[in-house]
Order: structure tokens, then C-alpha cells, then sequence
């Protein structure tokens, strides 16, 4: 039986092996620990919406693995276009770009990541989530609910905390077309440039929000290569390529496009 703390278990689980699987490759990309994601704390929730979402779309057809694998395909290849036109519509980021990839719609997607997602999906429903149901069967039901609400509370406030954050740096996004390291290189300039107004309560305080915004941005660009700002005016055809100010700047990339591109 299927309840509210098996579920948010679950998606805390899926969320941290998400963390664990994008933080890997990226300390290995870039030879230092990476904190992934969009979330300040050790969940990508992207994750586990993606692997819940195939186990509610592939119930009753696990006796046919060619089956799993081909809507598992489809379910995270809708929830990562989801998740990245929701980023660029709501904050004007864009954290990873497939554009020119074989198989890309708008950036946002492209084949080798869906048939890659579809190999996950089989791993989720054959192997993790039988593991998973497992220990969550083992547990009593109390700890279960008290693990859970604890897990819950930490997620509610993580979002919290980096949505915030984010838009409180959203007037400096707006103001600039280009990638995340140029913005926190203009950041740091405005910074330098403050000089001998720091004496000053109004200047103090503007250098508070400039540093705050330029934590921000850098959290952001470790975790996204070559990420960018671009504020989605309208949607582009699906048939086309969305190639706006500054695709060209940044020349790392994220985990999903460097998984892809190997």
C-alpha cells in the first residue's frame, strides 16, 4: 500500500541519488566537489519526479522491459523540458543547452539523453525501486512518519531558501544576456567599484545585496557550466532551435550535456 511517507521517502531518495549521480560527474569534469543542482541542500528533484513518474506510467507492463524503456524514455524526456522551460520562464535561466545536438528540441532536450533516461528507467523499475520497497517495508511505521515529515520539512525550507535567493538576484539576470560567469565577473566589478562609498550605510547595504546576488550566481555556475541568463519572451517552435544572447559564452558543460556528448 502506497502512502503520503512512502511517497515522500521516496522522492527524497530518488532526489539524493540524483545529487550523488550529477555531483560525480561533475567533480570529476572539473577536479573539485561540486554541490549539483538548482537546491542548496543534497537533492535534485528532477530526479525523482522523472522516476516516479515512470513507475506511475509503467505499472502493470513490468513483464515488458521494451515497454518500460520506451515511455520511460518519454516520461523523462517531458519532465526535463518541463523543468527547464519552467527555469527559464520563472528565474531567465537557462542551466543546460543540447542545442545542436542530434535529436534537440529547443535546447532543452535531445535523443542520446532520452535513450540514455530510458536505460535509467529500466534500472528504477527493475533494480532501485524493489530495493527501495524493501527497506521502506522494513521500517516502522512511526519512524517512517517521522522520517518522512523531518525529510519534508528540510525539502519545504530548501526550496524555500533557494527560490528566494534567486530572485532577489532576478533584477540583475533581467539587466544582462550572457553567461553565469560574465554576470558574476560584472557583479564583482560593480563590487570593486564601490571603493570608499563602503563607509556609507546606503553603500554598505548595497554591497550586502551585490554579495549576496554574486554567492548566488557562483553557486549556480558550479553547478551548471556554462549556464546563462535569458528571459523567455515566447516560446519558440518546437521544430526550431532557441539560440538567444550569449549561447556561445561559457565553454564547460553541464553534467547532462557532457553525459550526452560522451
Amino acid at each position: 500500500m502506497v502512502t503520503i511517507s512512502s511517497l515522500v521517502l521516496a522522492f527524497a531518495c530518488y532526489s539524493f541519488l540524483g545529487w550523488v549521480l550529477e555531483g560525480t560527474v561533475l567533480s570529476w569534469y572539473q577536479r573539485r566537489l561540486i554541490n549539483p543542482g538548482f537546491l542548496t541542500g543534497p537533492f535534485v528533484p528532477i530526479y525523482a519526479v522523472g522516476a516516479l513518474g515512470i513507475q506511475v506510467c509503467t505499472a502493470g507492463l513490468h513483464d515488458s522491459p521494451v515497454l518500460v524503456f520506451v515511455i520511460g524514455t518519454a516520461v523523462a524526456t517531458v519532465v526535463e523540458f518541463i523543468g527547464h522551460l519552467l527555469l527559464q520562464r520563472l528565474f531567465g535561466l537557462v542551466l543546460w543547452d543540447y542545442s545542436g545536438r542530434v535529436g534537440s528540441i529547443q535546447g532543452r532536450v535531445c535523443l542520446l539523453n532520452s535513450l540514455g533516461f530510458g536505460v535509467a528507467a529500466l534500472a528504477v523499475v527493475y533494480v532501485l525501486d524493489p530495493l527501495l520497497q524493501q527497506a521502506l517495508a522494513a521500517l516502522p511505521v512511526l519512524w517512517a512518519v517521522a522520517l518522512a515529515s523531518a525529510l519534508a520539512t528540510v525539502f519545504i525550507a530548501d526550496w524555500g531558501h533557494s527560490i528566494v535567493s534567486v530572485l532577489r538576484v532576478r533584477p540583475e539576470i533581467r539587466a544582462f544576456q550572457g553567461s553565469l560567469t560574465r554576470l558574476r565577473d560584472q557583479i564583482d566589478h560593480q563590487l570593486a567599484n564601490l571603493g570608499t562609498e563602503f563607509d556609507q550605510a546606503r553603500s554598505r547595504r548595497h554591497a550586502r545585496l551585490l554579495q549576496h546576488s554574486r554567492n548566488t550566481i557562483a553557486r549556480l555556475e558550479a553547478a551548471f557550466p556554462g549556464g546563462r541568463t535569458n528571459w523567455l519572451s515566447e516560446i519558440a517552435p518546437l521544430t526550431g532551435e532557441e539560440v538567444p544572447p550569449g549561447a556561445g559564452d561559457g565553454a564547460q558543460r553541464s553534467p547532462r550535456q557532457a553525459a550526452s556528448a560522451d
